[in-house]
């Protein structure tokens, strides 16, 4: 009795071993092939690596750019859509971040102080402030290139002006007057910055 008893149990365990080594191979991601981005940038435009520096001459065309890319269909709207909402992506990462250190800047400014931020009430004020600056600055982004690489994967180029930035925060009606001009004023050199920042993003992720 004790035997056939022991004998069961043993084929329960090797019946439950045998499922979860089954499941487990059937979770297994296949390895892609080392050669995968093999001529992958083969004329490649510029701006694919380098944003808005290598797409305008013009050092007075303020703008900030996000690269997106997607590969792997063959769905030439699904292609498209997904690239350009990743360089939106790419641009509101930054923008978020420098659009909270004007904030922050004009309100340590007007408050005389140099601790405003370090109560959670401040630093909640300027993350709120700025998403919503964000979100509404990125209907003004555009496609304004495009490129397929020879595997197939579709790159856009999206652009933010400084014109169409600026014009966003002007009709914020409900931003105060005073916060409204202050993140205006300060909107030239940001996107300097912006720019900088986003292509040294770029570089650290090749």
């Amino acid at each position: 009795m004790r035997k056939g008893i022991l004998t069961a149990v043993v084929l329960v365990a090797a019946f439950a071993a045998l499922m979860v080594f089954a499941s487990s191979c059937a979770k297994t991601v296949p390895v892609p092939p080392k050669d995968a981005m093999k001529g992958e940038f083969d004329g490649a435009p510029k701006w694919v690596f380098d944003g808005c520096g290598a797409f305008w001459d013009k050092k007075e065309e303020k703008k900030i750019c996000g690269v997106g890319s997607i590969g792997g269909t063959a769905n030439a709207s699904i292609a498209r859509t997904t690239a350009v909402s990743r360089g939106r992506t790419e641009i509101a990462r930054s923008l978020q971040t420098q659009v909270q250190a004007m904030v922050k800047d004009y309100q340590a400014t007007t408050t005389g102080g140099q601790n405003f931020g370090t109560a959670a009430s401040d630093e909640q004020h300027v993350e709120d402030v700025a998403k919503q600056i964000t979100d509404l600055s990125l209907s003004g982004t555009e496609q304004v290139a495009s490129w397929i690489s020879p595997n197939g994967t579709f790159y856009a180029l999206v652009v933010l002006d400084v014109a169409k930035f600026k014009d966003s925060v002007s009709k914020m009606q409900n931003l105060s007057e005073a916060v409204r001009q202050a993140v205006i004023q300060r909107a030239d050199k940001a996107f300097d910055d912006l720019d900088k920042s986003v292509q040294q993003n770029r570089e650290s992720k090749q």
